[in-house]
């Protein structure tokens, strides 16, 4: 793992110079470095998703500055892999915690808010979602340094339409800006999400309106 220092001086030299944002951005990578050696030690495969899965995405493309500073770290999983992530979690001094449609890992000191949130394939987290989860379907990426799994386009934006609170809004403001959600790819996605992503659509055009 590098040091802040090293960290710091990579992102001045791509004319990032934000302290704060560049603190928060090596935190979420150093939750990210004890994740990958959890899964590692379980043996099992997941996904990167949520807020956190934008930015190699956007960074890939050369757009470090439109990434995202997130507290928590999201993942897919198959829940007939979860007794063996729970027991690497205790390992590495995680508290599992069963939540509404999925499951928590609170690191030592961390708050929910900043834990490691569980989704499950196939599943829905709430009855109101919907579609399912989708199947793992990993792309290699880099962030921070590290080549980690993270969820493709396709299946972030299904994850992100489900829900659809207000910071997912964000996040696919942020893809259709960049030109990230194509006309190919929205249709691809199932009816009622693309219904979903013209109500967001509609979001953008109100917040810029005013």
């Amino acid at each position: 793992m590098k040091s802040f220092e090293q960290f710091l001086s990579e992102s001045a030299q791509q004319g990032h110079t934000n302290l704060l944002f560049e603190r928060g951005m090596y935190s979420s990578a150093e939750d990210l470095e004890r994740i990958l050696r959890l899964f590692a030690e379980a043996g099992v495969p997941f996904e990167v998703i949520g807020g956190l899965a934008v930015n190699p995405h956007l960074m890939a493309a050369s757009r470090r500055s439109r990434s995202f500073l997130t507290r928590d770290i999201d993942l897919l999983v198959r829940r007939s892999d979860l007794g063996a992530i729970v027991r690497a979690a205790n390992l590495f001094g995680f508290e599992p915690k069963r939540m509404l449609g999925g499951y928590a890992l609170i690191g030592p000191g961390q708050e929910l808010s900043e834990s490691v949130d569980i989704l499950f394939v196939g599943e829905k987290p709430k009855s109101s979602y919907p579609v399912q989860n989708p199947d793992l379907n990993p792309e290699a990426k880099d962030l921070f340094g590290f080549r980690i799994p993270v969820a493709p386009l396709r299946d972030l934006l299904i994850l992100k339409l489900n829900s659809l609170r207000p910071k997912d809004v964000v996040h696919l403001e942020v893809l259709d800006q960049v030109g990230f959600i194509t006309p190919e790819l929205e249709e691809s996605l199932p009816s009622v999400l693309r219904a979903r992503l013209d109500l967001a659509r509609q979001q953008f055009d109100t917040e810029t309106d005013e």
